[in-house]
């Protein structure tokens, strides 16, 4: 057992048998792939593996990153808090993703918080390990920083989406998911994702009443059907005729 900031994880060691599978999950992928195998085994063995319950908070905005994850299993949703305590959910993680490559690269503390949305297991691994290795080697360091590009391109995606009217708005929102978690169904696209909607609220930046109202309409214009909670995209291209609507929202005289 580790217990990290008051919070008691269950931590196995790099022998267990689920560890036995970390080698080739991180070389099919992650960035680790590109090390060679001596320097790969080296990280493997420095690092080790955790699980985290459904609902277990991860790690915390301005807590100490001195380590990176790669999800293992499971997912992951990485939040902010506004001033007056509104949740705002900037992304959604999954197998193979990163979380704490930001206050690994610059030393500095998380700048999110991350929350397990359901029983999830990630290989963690220190900056003082992680650093020397992948300096060594400028590939697996390029790596990292194209993931960080990716992830602040999406960031930037909803900045400029809170702009658009609410239809537009979930479409592109929906959209984007099924980029990052998308899998290929008989039906269409199926977002390997299940979540509330407030919390998707939360990340498209509507109430859960304009959530509802929203994924209403669209599954009404045939672009998506929901199923126990899992939400397919049917007609991506009717779904980005719908995220190209590119009206502002309009301002009300006072």
């Amino acid at each position: 057992m580790l217990t990290t900031h008051g919070r008691t994880m269950s931590t196995t060691s790099t022998t267990s048998p689920l560890a036995e599978c970390v080698r080739p999950f991180l070389r099919n992928n992650t960035f680790l792939g590109s090390l060679p195998d001596i320097a790969l085994d080296a990280l493997i063995r420095k690092g080790h593996v955790k699980k985290y319950p459904k609902s277990t908070v991860i790690c915390r905005r301005d807590e100490d990153g001195g380590s990176l994850m790669v999800i293992l299993a499971g997912r992951v949703k990485i939040t902010n808090f506004t001033a007056d305590g509104k949740e705002v959910v900037l992304n959604f993680l999954g197998p193979g993703d990163l979380n704490g490559e930001i206050a690994v690269l610059d030393g500095k503390q998380r700048a999110a918080n991350a929350i397990a949305l359901e029983n999830c297991e990630a290989f963690v691994v220190y900056a003082r390990d992680l650093i020397p290795i992948i300096s060594a080697h400028p590939q697996a360091m390029l790596e990292i920083i194209q993931a960080l590009c990716e992830k602040l391109r999406a960031a930037s995606a909803i900045i400029e989406d809170n702009t658009l009217e609410m239809r537009a708005r979930a479409a592109k929102g929906l959209l984007r998911l099924a980029q990052q978690l998308g899998r290929t169904h008989k039906n269409g696209i199926r977002l390997d994702l299940t979540v509330s909607q407030s919390e998707l609220g939360n990340y498209l930046g509507l109430s859960r009443a304009n959530v509802s109202r929203q994924l209403g309409q669209l599954k009404d214009t045939n672009v998506i059907e929901i199923r126990d909670a899992q939400i397919f995209i049917v007609d991506e291209k009717g779904l980005s005729e719908i995220a190209d609507t590119t009206l502002s929202k309009r301002t009300v005289p006072l």
